[in-house]
């Protein structure tokens, strides 16, 4: 076949969409190497990245000229007739001339429009029902998102497929205690990874933080870079006067993560709506146990291999008692963190379990899921 692959993603320091692109080509290239891809990129940036592939560059000089840009690539595959076109950044272009794969991630630009920036809600929402509509085939990332895309643009079931994501097991993985830092934080602390934006519910976690911080050696560490929809975490961490306790880390590197991951004594991710879920999943495979909310989909995440906290406060826990019982959000996150920090047999369990979870997802299925469409659609 010949495969166009749009890649623009490449062009990003980092990101989650970024990883599924480039694990995705890395992997469909090893299974395929005598198939012809071409990968369209948005910049000269990844150029090279990808050496057996025929790279294309269609420069895009700014997000607020992406429909300009979808109508370039648009007329680039219409005169080169791909057998398959697979965008892989949720919007395709208004006129289909090849057999469509679209992946989209997950609909928060409809469900969370607060969480957008003001050009974001103008043009996603329109983009999500058209890519959905049009495409001859969905890829998506996780069950709570197919349900979603089915519910809010009346897709059929048979024209989605899931593919769950992976970590690079060889990147994240357990990393040794060592007397030298290296810029790690030292002690004890819980750990929150991720872009510090309101749907990411860091005030929760806060708040939380503050009801148990006196009860516990631990400081909490927030590492992220600010979204351009910020929360208020910082604010209600000097509100709270807990400067001291909480450490606002910006500047940890891919290479580092693995070992803030694994020195962390708890990883806590309150996320109110993920089309995934990588931060979660990167320090299970670190060998850290992990508390998530039940937002979509981190339930499908962590499965049995971490600690899930209802959202809705209507949601009374089950299981051991003495749990509150006014019950809501940031009470009962606060309980089981405390809970679980305190409990060396259950943190050990949840360790052994989230490693042996990692193990159940990998790229190589992805990519083979995702060929298996481009043969179902393709001409």
């Amino acid at each position: 076949m010949n495969v166009t692959i749009e890649a623009r993603a490449l062009s990003a320091v980092s990101g989650g969409v970024r990883t599924y692109t480039y694990e995705l080509i890395k992997n469909l290239l090893a299974l395929h190497p005598d198939e012809h891809f071409e990968l369209i990129y948005g910049s000269e940036k990844p150029i090279g990245t990808f050496a057996s592939a025929q790279e294309i560059v269609v420069p895009l000089y700014s997000e607020a000229l992406l429909p300009f840009w979808m109508r370039s690539i648009g007329k680039h595959v219409a005169s080169r007739r791909p057998n398959i076109v697979h965008y892989t950044k949720a919007a395709i272009p208004r006129q289909k001339t090849s057999p469509t794969v679209v992946t989209i991630y997950d609909i928060i630009p409809i469900l969370m429009p607060e969480t957008q920036s003001p050009l974001r809600r103008l043009y996603w929402p329109h983009a999500l029902r058209h890519a959905a509509k049009t495409a001859d085939h969905i890829m998506t990332i996780s069950e709570g998102s197919k349900r979603d895309i089915m519910e809010h643009f009346g897709v059929a079931e048979d024209k989605i497929t899931v593919t769950p994501l992976a970590v690079d097991l060889e990147h994240f993985r357990p990393k040794p205690p060592t007397s030298a830092h290296n810029g790690a934080t030292a002690g004890k602390y819980i750990l929150f990874v991720g872009t510090r934006d309101a749907r990411k519910n860091i005030a929760s976690l806060i708040r939380a933080f503050a009801q148990i911080a006196d009860k516990i050696p631990h400081n909490l560490v927030i590492a992220g870079r600010p979204a351009k929809k910020q929360d208020d975490s910082k604010i209600i961490a000097a509100d709270l006067h807990l400067g001291n306790r909480i450490e606002f880390r910006e500047d940890v590197s891919y290479a580092e993560l693995p070992k803030l991951y694994s020195h962390a004594d708890i990883f806590v991710w309150p996320s109110k709506y993920e089309g995934w879920g990588f931060p979660p999943q990167e320090a299970m495979a670190c060998g850290t146990p992990v508390i998530v909310s039940d937002g979509t989909p981190l339930p499908e995440v962590v499965g049995d291999a971490g600690v899930i906290v209802p959202l809705d406060p209507r949601v009374k826990p089950a299981g051991r008692a003495g749990r509150p019982e006014n019950d809501n959000f940031t009470e009962h996150l606060a309980h089981e963190m405390l809970t679980l920090i305190q409990d060396e047999p259950r943190k050990a369990d949840l360790i052994t379990r989230g490693l042996a979870r990692v193990q159940q997802f990998s790229w190589t299925d992805v990519a083979r899921k995702t060929y298996d469409v481009y043969k179902k659609v393709a001409i």
